[in-house]
């Protein structure tokens, strides 16, 4: 039973890879939600007490308040896209929220001021909803309704990459420390992402099926 569970469930992985791949649009939001996954949110969620500490020489509580300030930029982030109901160029909105959040990674690692950082880790929380929103919802509406789970279950493998990629930076990190780390890997998901873009440049104006 077990075996026979685990090839069902290795089958429908691989015929939703193969579908995805057919697919061009659906293709690069996967890929930006991988390049995310592998690039960036590892740090987000894991070196952030590093970071603060040794890059901003702040305490607990102060760790505190940064990680609040990506909270609250993320509820805010949140409510914004989800007050604008079903708006045109969610792909365009995808795209530019996800360059946006590597420009600020990017900004954050070179910064040097708690005042500053907190600042723009407010603004790395409102971009990162574009993300974290848009990156389920574009799969979705790029793929038949039939391949929905299919979907959702490759979009669980590239997010599945995040421990992999912790284990990659921080042995980076070890070597060439959190801000330089942070700032290549913000910089690098800018350049994937710009670049899938360039690729497949109908995902600026994407809004639905039935829209461009």
């Amino acid at each position: 039973m077990v075996r026979g569970h685990t090839g069902s469930s290795i089958r429908m992985v691989s015929s939703g890879l193969r579908e995805i791949c057919r697919n061009r649009l659906a293709l690069t939001v996967l890929l930006v939600t991988l390049a995310a996954n592998t690039l960036l949110w590892p740090i987000a969620q894991s070196f952030m007490p590093v970071f603060a500490q040794e890059s901003l020489g702040l305490d607990a509580e102060g760790l505190g308040w940064l990680l609040t300030c990506g909270g609250i930029g993320g509820l805010a982030g949140s409510l914004v896209i989800a007050g604008l109901g079903d708006f045109r160029f969610k792909g365009g909105l995808f795209v530019f929220g996800t360059t946006l959040w590597g420009t600020l990674w990017a900004l954050f690692a070179l910064s040097r001021s708690p005042v500053a950082s907190f600042l723009l880790m407010t603004g790395i929380g409102v971009m990162s909803a574009a993300f974290g929103v848009l990156q389920t919802t574009l799969l979705l509406m790029t793929t038949d309704v039939h391949l929905h789970g299919r979907a959702l279950g490759v979009q669980e493998l590239a997010i599945g990459i995040m421990p992999v990629a912790s284990l990659a930076l921080g042995a980076f990190a070890e070597h060439y420390g959190v801000r330089t780390t942070t700032f290549v890997s913000a910089v690098l998901l800018v350049l994937s992402t710009f670049t899938l873009a360039t690729w497949t440049p109908q995902l600026l104006r994407y809004g639905g099926s039935d829209r461009t």
